[in-house]
Order: structure tokens, then sequence, then C-alpha cells
């Protein structure tokens, strides 16, 4: 069972959505790939949603959250590598659309990374965005966790 030390107890969380847009787009070569996310998804207007990536990236950085600290260490990524994976939601953060992405990286020799992706340059990157219509879903900071996770607003 999880001790919470005082702190108050996450909520089980549950929102229903309908199916809305199914976006595809080509992302630019050179460009930084989470602001192409990002300019995607707030130039529709997709306040809710899934996404998935399929592509390759000339560097990269990934992260994972260290839960001692409350805070992500970067791994910077200074090699071609292949999206083998990569997938994510989106939800408000600050009021605007806000793109929450992971990835498992493949490079030279089979080497493999996986975690939050932070960063990376596009050689070639197709995304695809499904798009959920509903109530906001809003992010905000997490006393228990120190990230920034859906809650009631």
């Amino acid at each position: 069972m999880h001790q919470n030390s005082g702190k108050e107890r996450s909520r089980l969380l549950i929102r229903e959505f309908e199916g809305g847009r199914h976006l595809l787009a080509t992302l630019e070569h050179g460009a930084e790939i989470i602001g192409q996310i990002t300019r995607v998804i707030r130039e529709n207007d997709i306040r809710a949603g899934h996404l998935n990536v399929i592509g390759a990236l000339d560097q990269a950085e990934i992260g994972y959250y260290d839960q001692v600290s409350h805070s992500y260490q970067g791994i910077q990524i200074n090699e071609p590598v292949e999206l083998a994976s990569c997938s994510g939601n989106i939800s408000l953060l600050a009021g605007q659309p806000y793109a929450h992405v992971h990835a498992v990286l493949s490079g030279m020799k089979g080497k493999v990374w996986a975690g939050h992706l932070t960063s990376g340059r596009i050689f070639a990157a197709e995304l695809y965005v499904q798009e959920l219509v509903g109530p906001d879903l809003i992010r905000s900071k997490d006393s228990i966790t120190g990230l920034n996770l859906w809650r009631e607003e």
C-alpha cells in the first residue's frame, strides 16, 4: 500500500471523450521535433488527443524522471536514431495545448534508448494525431509526485 506521508492522496480521474479529427503531418527536416508537434497541435487547436510519430532524428535528448529529486535527468544522444516507437498524449498545460511524448530510439549496432522525449532534430518524421473531443483535460502540478498530471479543475 502506498503511504503518502500526510500529503493529499491522488484521486482517480476518468473522463469520456468522442473521437474527433485525424491529422497527418510531415514534419520539417532539420526542425526540432517537440516544437513541430506543438506547432501542429496549437495551429489546429487540438486540446486533447493521442499522437504517434514515425521517422528518424539526427540527434535527440530523452529524459527519465528522478522520483526522489522530482526532476528530469537528460540523456543526450549525439548520433542518428530511428524512432522505433514514439507516442504521447495531448492536454492543456497553462491554458495551451501540450504534447507529452515518450520514445524508444534505436541507434547503430542496435543500441536502444527510451524515455520522455525532450528534443530532437528531425531527419524525417511523420505525425499522426487523433483528436479527442470533450471536456478540457488540464495538467497541473501534483503535490505528491511533482509532475504536471491531469487534474479536476
